[in-house]
């Protein structure tokens, strides 16, 4: 097979690169492999590179290189192919949307594999149409912002499969982001044999390496080292690494009086010979999507003393066999583990010998072998749609006034095969959810208006009585018109429901069923903007009445929770009414992007429901309906002498822009980003 890994720069430090590396160097032992790196800022890279890797940079950001890209007249013009909620989105540009597109044009790969959210983006859109799609999670599910994984959706439906690199997280992208026909797994990183011997264990350092950032959480490590130091003098620390919080280390350092005992070493490659140094190993992130620090300390026999954060520490370290685990955040348990680890030489030795034995599993060849699997088998599942047994149903579709879905056979089926077909529909990340309904002599199947399915993305398959031989159907027409009727239907009591047919043309033109289904449903049904102020009417709908005081929340989404209050006014039987401003959900910014969630209170107890816009035939209102965007300046902090030197200075005082949209789900929430 060829296969080619899509990536930021080859030429950095970091772990994406280290283990993109160290995967790709395995598989070209007996695969093709290139590594397109999208850009080159420096002349060789930092990692040694297999020479049998074939490397592909796109754009030339090298100030003294003849092939220069910066003076491209497209590089100044932002992408229109990569997320806006990307964390690097502001480096990418219309000249690499053209480079990366151009390349896998004229592109025989087999398998493409992105290895960041963007890149995955990428992936999706350009990679060449007989590839198996690929995306690689080296962060996690709760590490991105909600607006990315919203963007995201469309792209991550249209690859094959999706690779963290911890269960843990697996498990959460399959539970909040269910989706139908990618498959979802975990492979974690690999980490290879070191060059240099093991620690001999009889030192007295303990060793910790990674970028000095506010998630490493080093200033924990520090005030745990004060409490160690205190009693055990002669152990010293050693922190491997570079970033923006080292004047404010060495600042803490000083002021503990650890000047002695504390070095900061700055950035090491290779790191092993380090770790060999060693004696403990310790890390106090915050979170780790995988912990390369963790597996490299071990391979090279040092036992770890780590947090148990989400997610990789507790997939990498037995607890107690091989290393220890001890709670985010609690210095006197990180000094606990690391004096239990000094003063007790013999669990010291063992827990190192363990290490190294158990940190083989991270081998490249053993992790290779997982890669090889999945890749095997989703070039087979890809052979076998295009040229295995089965058929290729078409269908025109029609909704009514009333909400029955018709679906019609426009092709006939494969002479034999056509008795006792049904319309099977399948729900997306819950495969036993399954309903089915009989084709009529005229090839049409009918689902009644009564049916309800629950919400979300429903597939649509003929399946054959004889050999139970399933075909994903084809839309030719789709005739919406009926579901613009939906918020006219009599719900009686009962569940508020739509049933939309749509065309998912990532999946070659499928056509799928978009479901809607609550007991209690709160329609948005205008959205007015008025300088700083925002009027929102909408409509209640299923078993719940209006109170004469509806409320409105807004829900800040991840942590620490938030929730702003306004009052409202009923309008007329089912109505309500809310004016308000978003000075409050400024004010209570915490990220760089927030997001919060618009919900009705509508009764005094009521249990408050999402407010949307789902009863009509638009599937996806995100990019359709779109608001006025709001653009005011932050909070003014600090005193007026640095307000009027920044005057002076002609700085534009820092501004946030506030944004009313549609979800994913249809769904109202409210964006507040930092310009």
């Amino acid at each position: 097979m060829k296969i080619s890994f899509l990536i930021h720069t080859v030429y950095g430090i970091g772990g994406t690169i280290r283990t993109t590396l160290n995967l790709a160097g395995e598989l070209a032992n007996r695969h093709e492999v290139e590594i397109v790196s999208v850009f080159q800022h420096r002349d060789t890279a930092a990692f040694a590179i297999d020479p049998r890797i074939t490397v592909v940079p796109l754009v030339d950001t090298r100030p003294d290189s003849p092939g220069n890209d910066l003076e491209n007249p497209l590089f100044s013009q932002p992408s229109k192919a990569f997320p806006h909620a990307e964390a690097r989105y502001k480096e990418y540009s219309q000249l690499v949307d053209e480079r990366v597109r151009a390349h896998y044009a004229d592109s025989d790969a087999d398998i493409v594999v992105g290895t960041r959210p963007g890149l995955v983006a990428y992936v999706a859109q350009f990679a060449p149409p007989g590839a198996v799609r690929v995306g690689q999670e080296h962060m996690t599910h709760n590490h991105h912002k909600g607006a990315l994984r919203e963007e995201m959706y469309e792209h991550l439906d249209a690859i094959d499969a999706f690779v963290t690199v911890s269960e843990g997280d697996a498990a959460v992208w399959r539970d909040k982001l269910p989706l139908p026909t990618t498959r979802v797994l975990s492979i974690p990183n690999s980490v290879p044999e070191p060059a240099v011997a093991p620690s001999d264990g009889t030192g007295r350092t303990v060793v910790a390496a990674g970028r000095l950032s506010a998630e490493k959480q080093y200033h924990v490590l520090l005030d745990a080292f004060a409490k160690v130091a205190a009693v055990r003098p002669d152990w010293v620390l050693r922190i491997y690494g570079s970033g923006d919080q080292r004047e404010r280390l060495r600042a803490r350092i000083d002021e503990l009086a650890l000047y002695n005992q504390v070095h900061l070493m700055g950035a090491h490659s290779p790191i092993e010979p380090e770790w060999a140094k060693g004696a403990i190993a310790v890390s106090t992130s915050r979170h780790e999507s995988f912990g390369m620090t963790l597996v490299e300390a071990m391979r090279c026999g040092v036992p770890m003393v780590s947090t148990d954060c989400d997610y990789g520490p507790r997939e990498i370290i037995q607890d107690g066999v091989d290393g220890l685990l001890v709670p985010v955040g609690d210095v006197t348990a990180i000094a606990q583990g690391l004096l239990r680890l000094i003063d007790d030489e013999g669990l010291r030795r063992g827990m190192a010998k363990a290490a190294a034995d158990n940190a083989r599993r991270f081998d490249p060849g053993v992790v290779t072998k997982q890669y090889e699997a999945l890749f095997a088998e989703l070039v087979e599942d890809a052979s076998r749609r295009e040229t295995g047994p089965g058929i290729a149903p078409v269908a025109d579709v029609v909704v009514a006034g009333d909400g029955e879905v018709t679906v019609t056979l426009a092709t006939p089926l494969p002479e034999g095969l056509e008795q006792g077909a049904t319309l099977v529909c399948t729900r997306t990340g819950v495969q036993s959810d399954v309903r089915t309904f009989e084709f009529d002599g005229g090839g049409a199947a009918r689902i009644p208006a009564g049916e309800v399915f629950p919400e979300g993305q429903w597939n649509l398959f003929v399946e054959m009585a004889t050999t139970k031989v399933r075909g994903r159907v084809t839309a030719r027409v789709i005739d919406q018109r009926g579901a613009m009727h939906a918020a006219q239907r009599p719900a009686g009591g009962g569940p508020v429901h739509n049933l939309v047919p749509y065309e998912d043309k990532a999946k070659g033109s499928a056509l799928m069923l978009r479901a809607w289904s609550r007991p209690v449903h709160a329609e948005a049904d205008d959205v007015r903007l008025d300088g700083m102020r925002i009027t929102l009417t909408g409509s209640l709908y299923g078993a719940a009445t209006v109170s004469d005081a509806p409320s409105l929340l807004l829900r800040r989404r991840g942590k620490p929770a938030g929730e702003l209050s306004f009052a409202g006014e009923k309008k007329g039987e089912h109505g309500f009414r809310f004016t308000f401003t978003p000075v409050e959900a400024v004010a209570a910014q915490l990220t760089a992007h927030d997001v919060w969630d618009l919900l009705v209170r509508y009764a005094p107890n009521s249990k408050p429901v999402k407010i949307g816009k789902v009863l009509d035939d638009v599937v996806m209102k995100k990019d359709i309906y779109s608001y006025p965007r709001i653009v005011r300046p932050k909070r003014r902090t600090g005193s007026l002498v640095r307000a009027m030197v920044k005057r002076a200075l002609r700085k534009r005082p820092p501004q946030v822009r506030v944004r009313v949209y549609y979800t994913v789900s249809n769904d109202l929430a409210l964006n507040v980003v930092d310009l």
